[in-house]
């Protein structure tokens, strides 16, 4: 019997980590001029990024159809293993309600474990890598969660969007507060909150200057940075991706940096130009 980490695809995981690491990925629907596509399977980022400045409206996101959670969870215990089955944040999807739901429909109950990863995006992802890697010297779920529950709260979720439209549009970001970000032309700065709402904390007048103060946040935050692989993910802005690890590495001794592309889900309220940055904090942070 072995732990199955399973998450949806708004982890953000690159396919060859998710395959290394054994992680279950489950595709999000993203509808685009009434068509659905399956993120990841019938549509990658660059194909979906590639089309969106161009779209009459913005994108329609919904959680994974129940049916698939259900096959995919009971593929997992046919195999006489049990699930861990983390998801995007309840305070920004239904996923986690209706796979809380679809786990008493399942053939056992009692060994579907599902948790709010209370995050978003390439954090979320390197919340189930490391439970994953957690999870091999784990003979149970009693042994694993409360080390998946340690991770997921100091994980922390900082990221500047190029623009606050379609974060806005989206219903993440008031619109008082988008207008102001617009009209002053300034740079904003979010962060996933505890409890997995989205929330600003700074703006700033320069993209430059919005890099820097991502660094300057996660320097006064992260614990052991010399013992931790970050993760950056982008959206179609992979130049400053890099710029943004070169300040990291520039300011901290990290072991590690591991790249994503913000995919078709979370693309769809950020928008293009989105940078963000992940990293394991103190306990007091």
């Amino acid at each position: 019997m072995s732990l199955v980490i399973l998450v949806d695809s708004s982890a953000d995981i690159p396919r060859e980590r998710a395959e290394a690491a054994g992680i279950e990925v489950v595709p999000m629907p993203v509808t685009i001029g009434g068509k659905t596509f399956f993120e990841g399977v019938d549509l990658s980022a660059a194909e979906f990024y590639a089309q969106f400045r161009a779209l009459p409206e913005l994108p329609k996101t919904s959680q994974p159809n129940p049916q698939s959670l259900l096959e995919r969870y009971n593929k997992i215990l046919a195999q006489g293993d049990e699930v861990v089955a983390i998801h995007l944040s309840s305070r920004l999807s239904s996923t986690w309600s209706t796979a809380s739901m679809v786990r008493e429909m399942t053939a056992s109950p009692d060994k579907v474990h599902i948790v709010d990863s209370r995050g978003a995006s390439f954090g979320y992802g390197l919340l189930a890598l490391l439970a994953a890697e957690r999870a091999k010297s784990c003979l149970t779920w009693e042994e694993l969660e409360p080390q998946v529950h340690d991770l997921r709260d100091r994980m922390r979720y900082i990221f500047t969007p190029d623009t606050l439209e379609f974060l806005v549009k989206g219903g993440r970001v008031s619109r008082a507060a988008g207008m102001v970000g617009n009209l002053l032309d300034l740079k904003p700065l979010m962060r996933v909150t505890a409890a997995g709402s989205i929330e600003a904390f700074a703006k700033v007048r320069t993209r430059r200057a919005a890099l820097q103060r991502l660094v300057q946040v996660m320097a006064q935050e992260a614990e052991y940075p010399e013992e931790q692989v970050i993760g950056i993910s982008h959206s179609d802005c992979r130049g400053d991706a890099e710029l943004l690890a070169e300040e990291v590495r520039r300011r901290l001794p990290i072991k590690d940096v591991w790249f994503s592309d913000i995919g078709c889900v979370i693309g769809s309220h950020t928008g293009p130009g989105t940078l963000a940055l992940f990293y394991l904090s103190n306990p007091g942070n």
